[in-house]
């Protein structure tokens, strides 16, 4: 096996640097090949080569004209032995353009392909981190969402990029069983639990959460009305009640019997409110009967999410408890009591609330000049309620400690809009100690998604679930798989689909770099024809066909020369430079590259296919070679796939 071909594109790469090299020094110029390296970039158009240097800051540090240096190293390397550089021109006002001889660059290509198979691109680090990647974590109070969607594609990616890197990951699961949301659904859950049957459980609590949400709201502008003394008062509350009744009555229709149902049992109640705050209070404390009901609607839900999440292929190595990591363990009041003893300065008191001066934590460990915060007012965080309990951040704080203590890195895939928090958080955790915390901590930031025509609001019980986003794409796909598909058997048919169906969901979720939003629009999402995963398994399946229908061995030992066309060359170019953009995806935590990667990739294959003839070749020597082309594409669209961990179905 030739190690030294696991990074074709590389040997190229590197044949250029030695030719700048030994051409600096037969002009008897100092070798500066940290510029070199530096400096070597992709020309924005393919007629300028495949790599480009521009003259300009070596001309510069040897006081030249960076044109005449141009012409000077390119003639002399021009004259050098080279193997995988075919032509070298200067260009423009200081430019070297180097074209790659793509016929050596296939040899190498095919040999590491037949070395590697799927593995092929996946290089590993020299020194494999212990990573810790949160993702999903949905509250338990209604099934994932297709925001919770996008977050669980991105982490689940992220780690399957990093663990194929060579990495030790770990995917967690936070389990947010703490919080009055939580309480709200567990209080509604203990009064209809017996009337909970047939679909699955999050979807059912999905719409208990809101109803008991809406009652209990009303119940209590209805007291705090009956107390109002002046009509202003009276008037805005009249207002609030207004729209909590429209909430109540949109609720009502989606399930009358329930809904009046919940309604009769929590009337029964006197101070719905305050129970609700019990229950949360006593769920804190460990009381047997509150952990009980709390306990018993997360793991229902749990089980929810666990067969939407392994309907993904997605799966976690830990499900980790809110209340036993922060709560139960008192670790929350040790950190407090930690931060009061480092910083007894930063510490207020709010209306009975601990609260602490973040901003001025920031200033005293000089961190808003260090992470660019100087222009930035960061508000105070509440550390604790003036009743005792205790806040997400504050137990986040506890929770990251843990994370930190199993992890050289910790990965947190959290929506922009915790932004605050985090950054909150991440200066807590600096104050308290934790080394390096700016590039061991990393909040992995990801925006909305939105799905035309669908308004959404948590308190109306407004969501997309994950799980109808799902089937909707399968169904989509089943249309297609019937028109493409007549000789398959209705099973088949069933299993593609769904595997294309969740692919395609999964892939328009990845695509989109996170910090932009996403519009998600089936129409694309299914498109067989453009920028789908649907193409991508497609073009997949088409080369498949041919290597099946001719019945072709890969080896590397084909004549290279045969591939003349133009679409073959940039195929072999593509591929070559496969394992360079896995690199770059999972070092600098993007994997929409390769997702763009495979849509380039498809794309080109296809232009190909239309244009050129593999399997009914007369050429013998050129027919293998193509159909080693052909199945190197194969198995990189398999390496890339494998690498974001989807599956691909073999037939279409």
């Amino acid at each position: 096996m030739r190690m030294s071909s696991s990074i074709p594109f590389k040997l190229f790469e590197e044949e250029c640097l030695k030719l700048l090299k030994t051409s600096l020094e037969e002009s008897r110029i100092e070798s500066t090949e940290n510029v070199l390296v530096r400096s070597l970039e992709i020309p924005p158009a393919r007629e300028m080569g495949e790599l480009a240097l521009p003259c300009f800051e070596l001309a510069k540090l040897l006081r030249r004209n960076p044109k005449e240096l141009a012409e000077e190293l390119a003639a002399k390397m021009s004259l050098m032995e080279r193997k995988y550089v075919s032509d070298i021109k200067p260009a423009g006002l200081g430019y070297i353009n180097f074209y790659v001889n793509h016929f050596e660059l296939a040899q190498e290509l095919f040999t590491a392909v037949t070395n590697f198979g799927s593995q092929y691109g996946l290089i590993k680090v020299e020194r494999p981190l212990k990573i810790i990647v949160e993702h999903t974590s949905g509250n338990p109070i209604h099934p994932l969402t297709i925001g919770t969607g996008r977050n669980a594609v991105i982490g689940d990616s992220l780690a399957s990029l990093l663990r194929s890197r060579g990495h030790d990951v770990k995917a967690h699961f936070y389990v947010n069983d703490v919080g009055l949301q939580v309480m709200i659904a567990a209080y509604g859950y203990s009064k209809v639990m017996d009337k909970i049957k047939g679909e699955k459980f999050d979807h059912s609590i999905g719409i208990i959460y809101p109803m008991t949400n809406s009652i209990v709201e009303i119940i209590e502008l209805r007291k705090r009305l009956e107390r109002a003394s002046d009509d202003e008062t009276k008037r805005e509350i009249l207002k609030e009640i207004d729209e909590w009744v429209g909430i109540a009555y949109e609720l009502r229709n989606k399930d009358p019997e329930l809904f009046d149902y919940l309604l009769s049992k929590i009337s029964e109640d006197e101070d719905p409110k305050s129970m609700i705050s019990k229950l949360n209070k006593d769920y804190e404390e460990g009381a047997r009967e509150a952990v009980e009901i709390v306990r018993g609607l997360c793991k229902a839900v749990i089980e929810g999410f666990k067969q939407t999440l392994s309907r993904m292929w997605i799966k976690f190595d830990s499900w980790d408890w809110e209340s036993e990591i922060a709560v139960w363990s008192k670790a929350t009041e040790e950190v407090i009591g930690k931060i009061g003893d480092i910083a007894p300065w930063a510490l207020e008191r709010s209306e009975g609330a601990l609260v602490l001066n973040v901003n001025g934590v920031a200033s005293a460990l000089n961190l808003k000049e260090k992470w660019g915060l100087a222009d930035k007012e960061l508000p105070k965080l509440t550390l604790r309620r003036a009743d005792g309990t205790s806040l997400y951040t504050t137990r986040d704080i506890v929770y990251a400690f843990w994370k930190l203590k199993k992890a050289d890195k910790v990965i947190n895939v959290i929506g922009a809009e915790q932004s605050l928090a985090q950054l909150q958080l991440k200066i807590v955790l600096a104050l308290l100690g934790v080394k390096d915390v700016e590039t061991r901590y990393i909040h992995y930031a990801y925006e909305l998604v939105k799905l035309p025509g669908a308004k959404m609001s948590s308190r109306r019980g407004r969501y997309i679930p994950l799980d109808d986003l799902l089937n909707e794409s399968v169904n989509r796909v089943r249309i297609e798989v019937e028109k493409r598909g007549s000789a398959l058997s209705e099973e088949e048919k069933k299993e593609i689909a769904e595997v294309i169906g969740v692919g395609a969901v999964k892939y328009a979720l990845l695509n989109v770099t996170a910090s932009k939003p996403i519009t998600f629009d089936f129409d694309q999402v299914v498109n067989f024809e453009r920028n789908s995963f649907p193409f991508i398994n497609y073009t997949y399946v088409r080369a498949l066909g041919i290597l099946r229908k001719s019945s072709f061995t890969p080896t590397p030992n084909v004549d290279t020369s045969k591939l003349t066309h133009e679409y073959e060359r940039e195929l072999v170019i593509q591929m070559a430079k496969y394992p360079k953009i896995f690199i770059e995806a999972a070092d600098e935590l993007k994997p929409e590259l390769l997702t763009n990667y495979l849509n380039q990739l498809s794309e080109l294959f296809n232009s190909y296919y239309e244009k050129v003839n593999v399997i009914k070749e007369k050429d013998e020597e050129t027919r293998k070679a193509r159909l080693m082309l052909v199945y190197s594409i194969k198995t990189v669209i398999e390496s890339c796939t494998k690498a974001l961990n989807f599956k691909l179905a073999q037939r279409m």
